[in-house]
């Protein structure tokens, strides 16, 4: 493996990992549906998106807090699914000095200290069709769009609610694209909450990384070099290899939901990414463990635990590669031999 190869790899990581920073973090929400246990956004100008589920004339609530002059961007989307079409969620924002405008259904219950509150109701419109999500890769259908500032400082409040039907859908907090590195790590674990959400079974999210290992270790027992080097190394890059078979079949499952759009083919390149980074790290553990190859493991370690490739199971294991004897030990020698 060339030094170039190497340098190839950052330059790819720099071309996924910019583009990642446009997308919103992903939050799950639990038992916000009293105003008195709003979910609450700590930093309502980053960019969060929050996944929920609405019972049939049902609210849910969520808070934050602003100066006056703050930009208050809210967006609300709704699944993609078409048993969910007759979903119309609509949301409100709630708070002081808001510009009274429309009016709240009777199911969003305000408690006596809001009473002095504004209320800015936007009534939900479903767009004319889906819209791709690339990095996802998912699709989703937006209903309502606020961007104001905030007339005064203070907590406000935005309910989300329907007035007949239940479904799913996604309310976006904020517009400052940004990942802490915490944030970037879990990622992977994160998307899966959000394809539980689309509906999807998580037999079906996991079997690309399932198949993936038990390819792997099949090549590993049969193969000539029964190493921990190589053990972790292979493990590792059929990871790789796997992250690179689930984006493309949620691109595929993303598809059939919304019309196809020229960013899919960012999707493909981050598939593309994706299974560079497993072929390589699988070349690189198939030969000598070299301090050169043992650099460059490590290197596509972190690059993919950064880019979110691997599960982060993945990651863990090249970087762990890359410190690990090459030598066959005790117990790898008894396991061959058992084989």
């Amino acid at each position: 493996m060339k030094v170039s190869a190497a340098l190839f790899i950052i330059l790819l990581a720099m071309f996924l990992l910019v583009p990642a920073a446009w997308a919103h973090v992903p939050i799950i929400p639990e038992g916000n549906e009293n105003i008195s246990s709003a979910m609450h956004i700590s930093d309502p100008g980053k960019s969060w998106a929050i996944y929920g589920f609405l019972r049939a004339e049902a609210a849910q609530y969520y808070s934050f807090d602003v100066e006056m002059g703050q930009k208050i961007f809210l967006s609300l989307l709704k699944s993609a699914d078409r048993q969910e079409m007759d979903f119309h969620p609509e949301m409100a924002l709630l708070g002081p000095g808001a510009k009274t405008s429309g009016q709240l259904p009777d199911h969003v219950i305000l408690p006596q200290s809001a009473k002095d509150f504004g209320i800015l109701a936007i009534a939900g419109k479903n767009a004319s069709s889906a819209t791709y999500e690339p990095f996802g890769p998912s699709s989703y259908i937006e209903t309502a769009v606020l961007d104001t500032a905030a007339p005064e400082s203070g907590r406000y409040y935005v309910a989300v609610y329907d007035n007949a039907t239940a479904g799913h859908y996604t309310l976006t907090v904020g517009s400052r694209e940004e990942f802490s590195f915490s944030e970037r790590i879990t990622m992977p674990i994160r998307l899966i909450s959000v394809y539980l959400w689309e509906g999807q079974s998580l037999g079906m999210i996991l079997i690309p990384y399932l198949a993936a290992e038990l390819i792997a270790i099949l090549i590993f027992w049969r193969g000539p070099r029964r190493t921990a080097f190589h053990l972790a190394g292979t493990l590792a890059g059929f990871l790789f290899l796997a992250t690179s078979a689930s984006v493309f079949t949620q691109m595929v499952f993303s598809l059939t939901r919304a019309p196809f759009d020229p960013e899919v083919y960012i999707s493909l390149a981050v598939a593309v990414f994706h299974a560079f980074l497993g072929v390589t790290c699988l070349r690189l553990a198939s030969g000598e463990a070299g301090i050169l190859q043992r650099v460059l493991l490590a290197v596509i370690g972190t690059t993919a635990l950064l880019a979110g490739s691997g599960l982060i199971m993945g990651p863990v294991l090249a970087i762990a590669a890359s410190v690990l004897p090459s030598m066959s030990g005790p117990v790898l020698k008894n396991a061959s031999n058992f084989a």
